[in-house]
């Protein structure tokens, strides 16, 4: 999901520029709500005792007004015995009754957006059963919008709902969680003569009661709770049949009056990606039902299962709605922790319709991975895993989306292409995760099953530390001897050392091939026979590695003196040995913290007292009348 309005990026197609397919949101909270995300966020955790299997939702809508009336009926397992039943909603909403086992209820409690159900008798453990809830109202818009009523042309109403991440509980009673998905759902929807309602899955039929039409739609695949939603204005809808593997999937377009250009852009942009995408991860995952867009008044789009609502028709964000139908729909973040499951997922397939030339022009896709490296360069202390998601601030954070494409594009490097896609396809069409949620592990263990190889560290490193690594490469060239050494620093202290493979260029007069370098610690050394003459270096050409790098020649093995300096114990608690392999004439010590800032400074000795600073990581830079010898160190915990 998402694009906002503090960061302008241009997206490229083949035809003329565009604005971006995502950005991220910059919203400004009030106390007061920020005070109310928090607490729905806590919320969510509640343990429930119940297993939700399908959600009846009522509701009366006229676009003109921001007001709400629904009936919500819950059909659910019980998962242990259970005396009262607990759903989140909004205090802004009134409940006007609860009848449970078809009795109407008296003993419930509505605080603290939740409510809390007292059952005239107890369930035991696997009943099943129900409960409805009677309500009306004026729903709060918070986070993304939620439940908002607007006008698209100053003079037409629309109503649209954006439930992502806790806005669901603003405009009906519901189970709003990350474990617990709807086997299936009945969204009826009541609302003015000239009104359309669109909602996720297939339109069942259209009743006509006096002055007023009620739609019935219906999914019968697991839906997140967040991905249920509607709009209501005075819609033009367009259909089409699409034609994918042999199968026919229904297509529908929701715009706005006389919108002929949006119309033509979704219509003619759509299908090429689907095909795009359903021949990478497997089938659309909603084929017996829909795929559709519906415009409304959001700055971007929201990849609600089945139907995304969509600010505007560029090719970049119809590409990144339709690919969150398979990350983030199919397989659902099993906590808003894990959202870089969705949203980087969402963005790399944006990229990779770049360099397929889907639509996009394969000359812009340069420009695409360099707006994916900056933005995560413009963020070095925080990381691709969300450990703050109070806010939508916090949550949808640049790295969520940049940063987590980056983290795929090294995992394909890394990996290989076949066992990166096949793991990727497994991820998709594991049982336990296609229609439910996953985190993390999940897919660092399919990634791990089809490559063979061992991913604990490249994830420690790159998912959940922070920051990223800059390279200075040095080399230089004796006759058939070509030395490379290569040294890193790291944008923030949590990562010790970026354990990276690293391709590197050779070109010359009469060669230009790739070699594949795996450095060890900061200031690895590689000596490498060769027989033609070496003109430059470049490193990582293809930009596989999210890193800053530096390349300089004419490195004299006789004059490597950084190489030949031996820091030990590292890390320590107390001192640092210093030993010199070469005649250097170190003169000053300085001792500086991570961001470059000198600590202290002292004439040299071989042994350097550390135990007065804090627990981190430092640098120490060994100051010579020729040089600057720089090296990092670890000062562990007392």
């Amino acid at each position: 999901m998402k694009i906002l309005t503090c960061i302008s990026l241009l997206i490229f197609l083949s035809t003329p520029l565009v604005k971006s397919q995502e950005t991220i949101l910059c919203k400004q909270f009030t106390t007061e709500t920020k005070k109310a995300f928090t607490a729905k966020q806590k919320s969510i955790n509640i343990d429930r005792k119940i297993d939700i299997n399908y959600y009846r939702i009522e509701l009366h809508i006229d676009a003109k007004y921001k007001y709400i009336e629904g009936k919500v009926t819950a059909y659910f397992k019980t998962t242990d015995s259970l005396n009262k039943a607990i759903f989140d909603m909004s205090n802004h909403l009134q409940i006007d009754s609860v009848f449970f086992q078809n009795r109407f209820q008296t003993s419930f409690l509505h605080t603290n957006n939740l409510v809390e159900i007292k059952l005239d008798h107890p369930l035991s453990s696997n009943t099943y059963d129900s409960i409805q809830i009677v309500y009306s109202g004026i729903p709060l818009s918070t986070g993304f919008g939620s439940f908002v009523q607007d006008s698209y042309n100053e003079q037409d109403s629309i109503i649209w709902t954006l439930s992502q991440p806790y806005g669901a509980m603003e405009w009906w009673p519901c189970q709003n969680n990350l474990y617990d998905k709807a086997d299936s759902v009945d969204l009826i929807i009541t609302s003015p003569l000239n009104q359309i309602a669109a909602a996720n899955g297939l339109l069942k039929k259209i009743d006509t009661l006096n002055n007023e039409h009620r739609f019935h739609w219906k999914t019968n695949y697991p839906i997140a709770t967040y991905l249920i939603a509607f709009t209501v204005t005075n819609y033009e809808l367009f259909e089409e049949n699409y034609q994918l593997n042999n199968q026919n999937l229904l297509m529908q377009h929701f715009m706005y009056p006389d919108d002929s250009i949006n119309l033509n852009r979704s219509k003619n942009t759509t299908l090429p990606f689907l095909a795009f995408f359903d021949s990478l991860f497997g089938e659309y995952p909603f084929i017996q039902e829909k795929y559709g867009h519906a415009s409304f008044t959001f700055g971007g789009g929201m990849e609600h299962q089945t139907l995304s609502f969509m600010g505007n028709y560029g090719g970049g964000l119809i590409a990144h709605e339709l690919a969150h139908q398979w990350f983030g729909n199919k397989v659902t973040c099993g906590s808003w922790q894990d959202l870089w499951l969705n949203e980087g997922f969402a963005t790399y397939l944006t990229l990779l319709t770049y360099e397929f030339g889907i639509l996009h022009h394969p000359f812009y896709y340069d420009a695409y991975l360099k707006h994916i490296r900056q933005t995560s360069f413009s963020h070095p202390f925080q990381s691709v895993y969300r450990y703050d998601t109070s806010t939508v601030d916090t949550l949808f954070n640049h790295l969520t989306y940049q940063k987590g494409a980056a983290s795929l594009h090294m995992l394909r490097w890394l990996t290989g292409d076949s066992a990166f896609f096949q793991g990727v396809r497994n991820y998709l069409n594991d049982s336990s995760l296609a229609y439910g949620f996953a985190k993390t592990v999940d897919l660092q263990r399919h990634l791990e099953k089809s490559s063979g190889i061992q991913l604990d560290e490249f994830f420690k490193d790159w998912v959940y530390g922070k920051g990223f690594p800059t390279y200075t490469l040095l080399w230089s060239q004796t006759n058939n001897q070509l030395e490379i050494e290569i040294q890193q620093n790291q944008s923030d202290p949590s990562v010790y050392f970026f354990n990276m493979p690293i391709p590197i260029q050779l070109k010359g007069a009469n060669i230009d091939t790739s070699i594949i370098l795996n450095p060890r610690f900061s200031g690895d050394q590689f000596n490498i026979n060769i027989n033609e003459a070496i003109d430059s270096i470049l490193f990582d050409p293809k930009k596989w590695i999210l890193a800053k790098s530096d390349v300089i020649s004419g490195l004299k093995k006789e004059t490597n003196h950084e190489a030949k300096v031996i820091l030990y114990p590292n890390p320590t608690k107390y001192q640092l040995n210093i030993e010199l392999n070469y005649d250097v004439k170190i003169k000053t010590i300085q001792l500086m913290s991570i961001n470059g800032n000198v600590i202290s400074e002292q004439n040299y000795q071989s042994i350097i007292d550390v135990s007065h600073l804090n627990s981190g990581k430092y640098f120490i830079n060994l100051i010579s009348k020729e040089a600057n010898y720089i090296y990092p160190f670890v000062r562990l915990k007392d």
